[in-house]
């Protein structure tokens, strides 16, 4: 069996781009075999989150429970630092499954009133779209705004769209298809002022670029690991203001959610008075002490900082991307500014399916995704211009057949 033992971490965060990219990388062993660009479907998991959760198992199959108060420990070390990326406190944070759980929570949970109204982008991932449609059952109207083939989210209709009804709008980050990010603070402030409350899916954007839910005036953050913070799938964060935690309904309550929850009482009936309250019962342990390392090594290597060098590796990588591909005579499809770029970037060929595309890519061990009708190319900051190159190489092969 391949060892899959972490090398040893910088005493100090890397100070420049090539030093941040390098480190990760090191930590990737998928970069060994694959040039990995599905970032924004199923990322791989560093080395130091494989050697947790093996030891996890190791630990559950020869010792079971008695480990249970280090594993808890673990867990609430992963919420410290779930708050320090986003900028919470850790009472702000709940650890949910996925995506869909945490905006289904918030969904159900919300106090709804026959004729209230939701605004969200029509072209939003189901996550985002099928909580909220369901809502029509409890007389909730859902506002679709529509979204031009770029993929940018237009402040001025999403503002058109709200009335004395909305209650809510539900915007996602970055676009899993067009890969558009949107400005939080700028657009979060501006909901404000017309009196809805803001749901962030940061499921696209979280990992790769900084956020601060407090700066940028954001009610409810919604996450899972499993991409861009290069943890294992089943283990993410749900964000609930601590201003906001009695406006919502907490669901699916269990054991957990009790004070205190180790008390085991039946008797018992005082919620936690934290996000906490919202988790209900056992977690995926598992899952959530991977996530812990992974969120830890991206902490060390600075991506909750305003100048990320994660972040700006990323940006370096999708530059290229878009440059080597145009040259090899292929669309690309982005935003044309930087500050709306995210580490996605469609690529189209005219006349030839991108699920071909896709293919090709695989042939010469590389992945992708397709998704809007386009080959998805989503880089994280270890990727390399080895990588781009091999991404490059492959395409025009494909096109040479």
């Amino acid at each position: 069996m391949t060892d899959t033992t972490p090398p040893k971490r910088p005493a100090a965060a890397p100070s420049g781009v090539a030093d941040v990219r390098s480190t990760l990388r090191r930590e990737m062993p998928v970069s060994r075999r694959w040039a990995y660009f599905d970032h924004a479907a199923v990322a791989p998991i560093p080395l130091a989150a494989a050697r947790a959760m093996r030891q996890y198992a190791v630990e559950a199959c020869r010792e079971g429970d008695t480990r249970w108060l280090t594993w808890h420990g673990q867990t609430e070390q992963l919420r410290t630092h779930l708050a320090a990326l986003v900028g919470a406190m850790p009472e702000e944070i709940a650890l949910v499954p996925n995506t869909t759980i945490g905006l289904g929570l918030i969904a159900e949970g919300w106090r709804w009133r026959p004729g209230d109204s939701l605004v969200v982008p029509a072209n939003e991932f189901p996550s985002n779209l099928v909580p909220w449609r369901n809502l029509a059952r409890r007389g909730v109207e859902i506002r679709e705004v529509p979204v031009d083939d770029s993929g940018e989210i237009c402040l001025a209709r999403i503002l058109q769209a709200i009335d004395s009804t909305t209650q809510l709008v539900a915007l996602s980050w970055v676009g899993f298809a067009s890969g558009w990010r949107i400005q939080l603070a700028e657009i979060c402030q501006a909901i404000h002022n017309r009196g809805p409350l803001v749901v962030v899916d940061a499921i696209q954007g979280l990992g790769a670029f900084p956020i601060d839910v407090t700066q940028s005036h954001i009610d409810f953050l919604v996450a899972d690991g499993h991409k861009w913070l290069l943890g294992p799938e089943g283990a993410g964060l749900m964000f609930i203001r601590a201003s906001h935690q009695e406006r919502l309904d907490p669901l699916m309550i269990g054991w957990h959610s009790l004070e205190p929850s180790l008390a085991f009482e039946p008797s018992g009936q005082r919620m936690k008075s934290t996000a906490e309250c919202w988790e209900g019962g056992s977690a995926n342990t598992a899952g959530l002490i991977g996530l812990e390392q992974s969120v830890q090594l991206l902490l060390e290597l600075g991506a909750n900082q305003p100048e990320s060098r994660i972040a700006a590796a990323i940006i370096e990588n999708v530059a290229q991307v878009e440059d080597k591909l145009l040259s090899a005579g292929f669309a690309v499809h982005l935003p044309r500014t930087l500050q709306h770029r995210s580490g996605i970037v469609g690529v189209s060929l005219p006349g030839v399916s991108p699920t071909k595309l896709r293919q090709a890519c695989w042939r010469q061990g590389i992945v992708t995704s397709v998704r809007g009708g386009r080959l998805r190319v989503s880089t994280h900051a270890y990727n390399n211009s080895e990588d781009i190159d091999r991404l490059v190489q492959a395409l025009q092969d494909f096109q040479r057949e």
